[in-house]
């Protein structure tokens, strides 16, 4: 049977008090940071964020800093947005959905125009200046994934990580005890399953853990997610308009970052399954996790857009890596419920707080485009954009560590990727009509989960113009399958069916 049920007690209350260091950094998160989609602007949106060649429209400047150049007044933007997501589940043949909804702030900015007095449209016709805020990424999700288990427990999970590498005596520490100098970090899982009866039993001589179910033994499993927080960069630019002909700009992007991830997985047993010869019997047990990242970073890009006829745009842009600074905080913890003697007994047994500080390079990027312009009634652009991000890495941890197993995990994970965005534009006097599509390839190489999870995005929207104002609106619609594992690759992954709709509107004032 369990061994010592008062030094489980004792271990659980000295866990959510010991102090220390743990790492959650992994692929995922170098990936989230790094990944930027079609926000901002309702025009810019709308036209799918093919505007590299196009400019005169705030979010267009982090995109090609030239298109500050194309400005001919000052403006003022404001974009207000809505957006409901659903998130379709599904593993192994059962589904469930959840949906979130949000308004955000996706733009905020002002520019700033000034003309040198000349008497020939030759030369420096006119220099901008430009501060604002561009979202630029949000994490606000919620999904559920429900079922039943005959094959697969988190408890053999425990098991496989715990047997024939740690004794009871470790993982039943006193007051005093220091896992991670004795243990490591990834010790914790294993810990919390000892002191809550879920690794149940254990074979001195094979150095064996047994899960507190019977091999075979049905659960019902139960997997909540939610995350919250977004992305986003304030920018200060300079654009410059030579003979009407070539723009020049640059910018310094200041960005923030925030991201918070909270996880329930449950396990409850079937009321079929038999109890232990002492009659003891598992009931049910919940595994929930917490991350939450707080950053800021910088990056410079420069562009320039040339137009050779008055009827073609070209343009050109290059990012340099965005260069962040990271703060980490996690903790995970276990609960479970037994009925020992018909008396239910309750466990829960808590990781620290952890806490890590490190740095993050994100790729660079490399656009090119062209836009054709229709006698000043319609317009059609296409941006082609290239990422490399096996590239990406994790530099200068907090304890000391270069990330170089990580680093080389990426670079073999990873690929570099080209991604396409079309728009156009067609006027009718103050109104305008506008279509895009952005497609966006998944950036992990052949073989791995998420090889084809490919991103989607249709757009659509209006535009009014009347004198010194303007008022756009566009409709953003995301699709993107992702497949994950709850705990163990050894079994099914489960698929995310992520569905995005938006709705944004744009109020510009030029002075």
């Amino acid at each position: 049977m369990k061994l010592n049920i008062k030094s489980t007690v004792l271990a659980a209350a000295c866990f959510s008090i010991l102090a220390g260091t743990l790492k959650s950094q992994n692929l995922s998160d170098g990936l989230r940071v790094s990944q930027t989609y079609n926000n901002g602007t309702a025009r810019f949106v709308s036209m799918g964020g093919a505007f590299g060649a196009l400019g005169a429209d705030f979010t267009s400047i982090g995109l090609n800093p030239a298109g500050l150049g194309v400005y001919r007044s000052g403006e003022f933007t404001i974009t207000p947005s809505f957006k409901r997501q659903s998130v379709k589940s599904t593993f192994l043949g059962v589904s469930a959905t959840d949906n979130k909804n949000r308004l955000y702030l996706d733009n905020l900015g002002i520019v700033m125009s000034f003309k040198p007095y000349k008497s020939e449209e030759k030369g420096l016709l006119a220099y901008n200046i430009a501060f604002g805020y561009n979202r630029t990424n949000d994490f606000h999700s919620n999904a559920i994934t429900l079922g039943d288990f005959n094959k697969y427990s988190i408890m053999d999970y425990f098991s496989l990580i715990t047997s024939g590498k740690y004794t009871p005596t470790q993982l039943e520490p006193t007051s005093n005890y220091n896992p991670f100098n004795t243990l490591g970090a990834g010790a914790w899982e294993s810990i919390m399953a000892w002191n809550t009866w879920l690794l149940y039993n254990y074979n001195s001589g094979t150095g064996n853990y047994e899960a507190a179910i019977f091999q075979g033994d049905s659960v019902k499993y139960k997997n909540i997610t939610s995350t919250e927080g977004g992305a986003g960069e304030f920018t200060m630019a300079f654009g410059a308009n030579i003979s009407n002909k070539l723009y020049l700009g640059m910018s310094l992007g200041i960005t923030d970052y925030n991201y918070t991830y909270n996880s329930t997985y449950s396990e409850d047993a079937k009321s079929s399954n038999p109890a232990w010869p002492n009659n003891d019997r598992f009931y049910y047990m919940d595994y929930k996790q917490y991350v939450e990242t707080k950053g800021s970073g910088f990056n410079l890009k420069i562009g320039g857009i040339y137009v050779p006829f008055p009827w073609l745009r070209l343009g050109l842009s290059l990012h340099t890596p965005t260069f962040y600074n990271f703060d980490d905080a996690f903790s995970s913890s276990i609960a479970s419920n037994f009925d020992t003697s018909s008396v239910e007994v309750n466990f829960r047994s808590n990781s620290p707080l952890g806490q890590y500080d490190y740095h993050f390079e994100t790729p660079m990027k490399l656009t090119g485009s062209v836009a054709f312009v229709v006698e000043q009634q319609g317009l059609f652009s296409i941006d082609i954009e290239h990422v490399d991000y096996s590239t990406m890495r994790f530099r200068r941890g907090g304890d000391g560590d270069t990330f170089w197993d990580l680093n080389s995990q990426m670079g073999n994970t990873f690929r570099s990727v080209t991604s396409f965005r079309f728009g156009g534009e067609y006027r009718l006097g103050d109104i305008s009509f506008r279509g895009g599509f952005a497609y966006y390839p998944s950036p992990y190489k052949s073989g791995f989960l998420n090889s084809k999870s490919d991103i989607k995005q249709l757009s659509a929207g209006l535009g009014y113009r009347s004198g010194n104002f303007s008022i756009d609106m566009a409709y953003l619609r995301i699709i993107q399958d992702v497949k994950y594992v709850f705990y163990n690759s050894d079994i099914p992954s489960a698929t995310n069916k992520i569905r995005d709709g938006k709705v944004l509107l744009t109020f510009a004032f030029r002075f």
